[in-house]
């Protein structure tokens, strides 16, 4: 028999069925949780070695790297340095022939309705039947009836003629522009100038040659052409004078970038008629020597000199008939003239091709007819036509690679706008966007305002009153306050930091 106090002893260390229920309900109930809870800390990137980040970067186009300049400090001082720019330059040459993300793009001067210069991917006008050109915001000053021209491209910029007066070199993927200081040339009846714009490999420096052709009265009656010569290196920025040009007449066209020269066609000294040479003029020694041509094996035809695949190019063009394309491989060596193809002609009217701009990885050409892009396969002996929207005449073109290299040696410059003979500068403050803007009001009175942030222009509003005075106005709660002027009378207006 069993005592109670063995009974009562059992009965406290086994538990009943509630007791049991009771355990499992306390198990079963949530763990209790500190209300204070800790901040998840944000993953972190792993620190990557640096040569590997500019491998990285290196290897990515130019627009991209235009857009991680704002991803930190450290980013932009490295896409800004100039050792990683000649890295990144030698890359791009390496793989603009690799797909639409390094392509090099086609600048195309157009007429239509005023001169204009327009671009688009030359990837996109050989693999696409329809490619959109968009204008390039570049240097305007709005004269309707200025003539600016393409002077030539290297490593990304564009040297851009201005009325003959003067050249602005130009990036048109980073949008950074610099003028040039003018000649100083005088005016003459009949004179003209033309420029060529290379590298100097010696110096690792832009050059651009001017010659200014004029009539002179010669000491036997009459009259003669004589050429001065200025060159203008960028780390300078100032033109120096060479010896006078005595190898001839230089034709009315811009120079060709070859190598480390800049080569022209020229009429001889004395000669009348069709006569033409090449002379080229070497950036590094800045002499000017003869180029030996190759005996092109016919008379009647009309030379146009260009540069095709880094060689120096001439188009033999036989009226209606067919046009030679011959490329020089080496300088110096006559041998080293190669004809490359014929091209012939569909009609026979007085058009000329131009020269071939580029020749794509399966051999067709892109050039120019009648004022539009025409793509020659010389295996098939067929022509294609790409359509190009926003450009339907093609005055002349250039082929341009897309690069960081800059037209500024020091400091930094803001990106290209509009330019006028008065201008009114306002720096100001958006507090709404957290940005600086500069608002600029040209003379013709259209606005446009400069945003640091996005480092681009933005045209807005016109402006609605006749004109400024001559005030740089003032900053107030968000607004521009200036002095309108009309007719010997002032009054305030306000205007908005948009």
């Amino acid at each position: 028999m069993s005592t109670p106090s063995s009974s009562s002893s059992s009965s406290s260390t086994s538990p009943g069925p509630s007791q049991k229920q009771q355990n499992n309900d306390h198990n079963l109930s949530p763990p209790q949780t500190n209300k204070k809870r800790t901040k998840k800390t944000p993953p972190t990137l792993p620190n990557l070695p640096h040569e590997l980040i500019i491998e990285i970067l290196s290897r990515l186009p130019a627009k991209s790297l235009i857009k991680f300049r704002c991803v930190s400090k450290s980013f932009k001082s490295l896409i800004s340095n100039p050792q990683f720019i000649k890295t990144h330059l030698e890359r791009v040459k390496n793989l603009s022939r690799n797909g639409p993300d390094f392509s090099p793009e086609i600048v195309i001067s157009s007429s239509e309705p005023l001169f204009r210069l327009k671009s688009c991917s030359l990837y996109s006008v050989y693999n696409n039947p329809v490619t959109d050109a968009v204008v390039l915001d570049y240097y305007l000053l709005r004269d309707t009836y200025r003539y600016d021209w393409v002077v030539g491209s290297c490593d990304g910029l564009l040297c851009l003629g201005i009325k003959q007066d003067f050249v602005v070199l130009w990036n048109p993927s980073t949008r950074v522009f610099n003028r040039l200081p003018g000649l100083g040339f005088a005016k003459k009846l009949g004179s003209y100038t033309v420029f060529g714009f290379g590298y100097d490999s010696q110096i690792d420096d832009y050059k651009v040659l001017a010659m200014f052709c004029f009539l002179t009265k010669s000491v036997y009656g009459g009259s003669r052409y004589v050429t001065r010569i200025k060159v203008c290196a960028l780390k300078g920025e100032c033109w120096r004078r060479l010896e006078d040009f005595g190898l001839g007449l230089p034709y009315d066209v811009s120079g060709k970038h070859v190598d480390g020269k800049l080569c022209w066609p020229v009429m001889p000294e004395g000669s009348i008629g069709s006569a033409w040479s090449i002379v080229a003029f070497d950036l590094a020694q800045e002499m000017f020597e003869e180029v030996v041509q190759p005996d092109y094996g016919a008379v009647d035809y009309e030379r146009v000199l260009g540069v095709l695949q880094g060689w120096l190019c001439v188009m033999c063009n036989y009226q209606g008939v067919r046009a030679d394309v011959w490329v020089l491989k080496e300088f110096g060596v006559r041998d080293s003239w190669t004809k490359l193809f014929s091209i012939p002609y569909l009609d026979p009217l007085w058009f000329h091709y131009s020269v071939p701009l580029c020749i794509d990885v399966g051999g067709e050409v892109l050039l120019e007819y009648k004022s539009v892009l025409v793509i020659y396969n010389p295996k098939h002996g067929t022509f294609r036509y790409p359509v190009m929207n926003g450009a339907s005449s093609c005055i002349e073109a250039d082929v341009y690679i897309q690069s960081l290299v800059s037209p500024v040696v020091d400091g930094q410059r803001l990106p290209s706008q509009n330019v006028s003979l008065f201008t009114l500068y306002v720096e100001c403050y958006d507090h709404s966007a957290d940005d600086y803007k500069l608002v600029t009001i040209f003379f013709v009175v259209f606005v446009v305002v400069y945003s640091l942030r996005t480092n681009t222009w933005k045209r807005v509003q016109d402006f609605p009153y006749s004109r400024l005075a001559r005030d740089p106005g003032t900053l107030l709660n968000g607004a521009i306050h200036g002095c309108q002027s009309a007719e010997g009378l002032k009054r305030v207006i306000t205007g908005r930091c948009l």
